[in-house]
């Protein structure tokens, strides 16, 4: 029951979000979205910044699902991509103001949800990014690509390169299509330098 409550408040709260902006919601119209007191939003979580980084928990919801889908997928490469995709996905359905807060936000407590390299940020996260070094390796080894730069070091240029676009996407108002542009610079990345 306390989960669903949990649960109900950070859909609601998105949803506000997407709607109306970060900065243009507060805690009281959280609370009247979801019938509760401010005593149980607070009981959840401590803030508007805590309850935006809990946001990942809603993606993880369908990710097994689309990882099945990438089994489907015919070269490792491919499936390399649709897990980045999925990591994508996750944050252009955000929308350009709330990926802006939730960059800040990450800053402002040194969470590293946007560092290049794996960590313990959030734990599907860290699955999705061993996925895809994984993937990279195996794409190497069929000689998809060079095997001459690490899997890791391929996986952070393409993570680091991403972490501008996300910056760039929020900070422009999201005037492009996120994926699109992080598709071309995984092209650039991992398909220049193919044997």
């Amino acid at each position: 029951m306390i989960e669903n409550i949990k649960h109900t408040i950070l859909v609601k709260a998105i949803e506000l979000f997407k709607k109306n902006g970060f900065d243009n919601v507060t805690i009281n119209e959280i609370c009247e979205s979801c019938n509760i007191t401010k005593r149980t939003f607070y009981y959840h979580y401590d803030s508007k910044k805590t309850l935006l980084l809990d946001y990942f928990s809603l993606v993880d919801e369908n990710i097994e699902n689309k990882l099945k889908d990438i089994d489907n997928e015919t070269s490792w490469l491919d499936k390399c991509w649709n897990v980045k995709k999925i990591y994508i996905r996750g944050f252009a359905d955000l929308n350009a103001d709330i990926l802006k807060n939730l960059i800040k936000i990450d800053m402002e407590k040194q969470n590293q949800m946007f560092c290049y390299k794996l960590n313990d940020f959030h734990p599907n996260t860290k699955r999705l990014r061993q996925m895809v070094i994984d993937y990279t390796r195996k794409a190497q080894e069929a000689e998809e690509i060079a095997n001459n730069i690490s899997a890791e070091d391929l996986s952070y240029c393409f993570a680091s390169a991403f972490l501008g676009l996300a910056v760039s996407w929020s900070s422009t108002g999201g005037n492009y299509d996120l994926v699109e542009a992080s598709k071309k610079y995984f092209d650039l990345i991992y398909k220049k330098i193919m044997v």
